[in-house]
């Protein structure tokens, strides 16, 4: 079952905006150089994650492209790696800000 970065920003059965959440660099990243005719970050993640659906996680890892179709071809872009370890501190940090809210 996958992670849903969705249902942390559920708060008394309403959606909150998603606060930025910034990725932190680890000496375990890897690292792609992104070409859009032979892969994308859905297919990026399945290879590195074994799962598709954490193209999401690629993209905050690097934030000065808003859409994969903004990152340039041959870009090198940062794949954060262990994934458990992203998606801890991504929930850790995202519950944080949910409570720094004052819902």
């Amino acid at each position: 079952m996958s992670f849903s970065r969705y249902r942390i920003f559920v708060v008394n059965g309403k959606i909150i905006s998603i606060p930025s959440i910034s990725i932190k660099n680890r000496e375990t990243d890897r690292y792609v150089i992104y070409n859009y005719q032979r892969n994308r970050l859905d297919r990026i993640a399945g290879d590195i994650y074994d799962d598709e659906t954490y193209w999401w996680v690629i993209m905050m890892a690097n934030p000065n492209y808003y859409l994969e179709y903004d990152i340039p071809n041959e870009t090198v872009i940062r794949v954060p790696f262990p994934l458990d370890e992203v998606l801890y501190d991504f929930q850790k940090v995202a519950l944080s800000k949910i409570s720094n809210l004052n819902l």
